[in-house]
């Protein structure tokens, strides 16, 4: 039944992707992507590339906390296989994570579920302040629909409560309570079942993150939100570079922070249409048309394809690696 879910939501988002550009017409998309120089494409490419080694060392920062050594690069090169995976398969972010924890090489495998559950945890916590924040400028600045309004409102309050009921989760031992709440479905899972306690040792290290390094979390999170900046910063010269000239830094905010709004269908892979459906609306509140926004997208995933090229080339060398060290 999931899997049959996922395909079905892949091939809606697809059809998606395919009646937008179908609406739009292609000849404009092509005429806008040809307004992209060379050195512009560059600048784009090496900002993404950035984008990806600075979450790479926030990830690196936490795990350090356990006492790893892991190299940069391999836990960049770990990072970029999880990206191919969910750019390029049906699982998506879920598989993206998955393939964090079988590519890295810690001491245990405990530790490494749990530095990527406080990495994905931390980044969510920035994602939703700022798209908070991008909602409360966005009613600033722009002259929005009531029923917009509050579709918005909604949204964030719902993102609001789901990751502090993730955290709250966190500090009681979330792996815990699913396996709890498992049980009390009586479903069973034979992962689960076998690796019962494990999975409680994991909570362990969860929690032991929480209590003594606190200042980390504070640290990862401030890095985290600079981060989104360089994002906004990526979608803000990627419209200038298609030749918006007037658009303005606060109006790229609001794109980018409200564009979140894709997380809300995780199984679809890379978001496909879904995510241009998102950044279509999105533009279009701020006055720019629908062929550039769809532009803007295309440009974005033509960089998150050759990375994803990248990441499996990454993949097969940690395999490798792995295969030497009999991991």
């Amino acid at each position: 039944m999931k899997n049959k879910i996922i395909k079905i939501s892949a091939i809606i988002g697809i059809l998606m992707l395919v009646y937008i550009i179908y609406i739009i017409g292609p000849e404009h998309i092509l005429k806008n992507i040809k307004n992209i120089s060379l050195i512009n494409f560059t600048i784009l490419c090496a900002l993404r590339i950035l984008y990806w080694l600075l979450r790479t060392i926030n990830w690196k920062t936490i795990i350090n906390k356990y006492g790893e050594n892991l190299s940069l690069s391999h836990l960049f090169f770990a990072r970029m296989s999880g990206h191919s995976v969910s750019q390029l398969t049906p699982s998506s972010q879920m598989g993206s994570e998955a393939t964090r924890i079988l590519m890295t090489n810690a001491s245990t495998r405990k530790v490494s579920i749990a530095s990527i559950i406080l990495d994905k945890t931390i980044e969510l916590f920035s994602v939703v302040s700022l798209t908070a924040i991008g909602v409360i400028v966005a009613f600033n600045h722009i002259s929005l629909p009531q029923k917009l309004k509050l579709f918005f409102i909604l949204a964030i309050i719902t993102f609001i409560s789901f990751i502090l009921f993730i955290f709250f989760k966190q500090k009681r031992g979330i792996l815990s309570w699913i396996v709890n709440l498992l049980d009390k479905f009586k479903f069973k899972i034979k992962f689960i079942e076998k690796n019962r306690e494990k999975l409680r040792e994991t909570d362990e290290f969860v929690l032991e993150f929480y209590k003594k390094h606190k200042s980390t979390f504070l640290k990862v999170f401030f890095l985290y939100i600079l981060l989104i900046f360089l994002w906004i910063t990526e979608i803000h010269l990627t419209l200038k570079f298609i030749g918006i000239e007037n658009i303005s830094f606060i109006d790229s905010f609001i794109i980018t922070t409200l564009g979140n709004i894709a997380l809300i269908f995780p199984f679809i892979p890379g978001s496909i249409g879904v995510y241009e459906a998102t950044y279509v609306g999105l533009c279009a509140l701020v006055g720019i048309s629908a062929d550039i926004a769809i532009t803007m997208v295309f440009i974005r995933r033509i960089i998150a394809l050759a990375l994803a090229g990248f990441g499996l080339l990454a993949m097969w060398r940690l395999g490798n690696l792995k295969k030497r060290s009999g991991n």
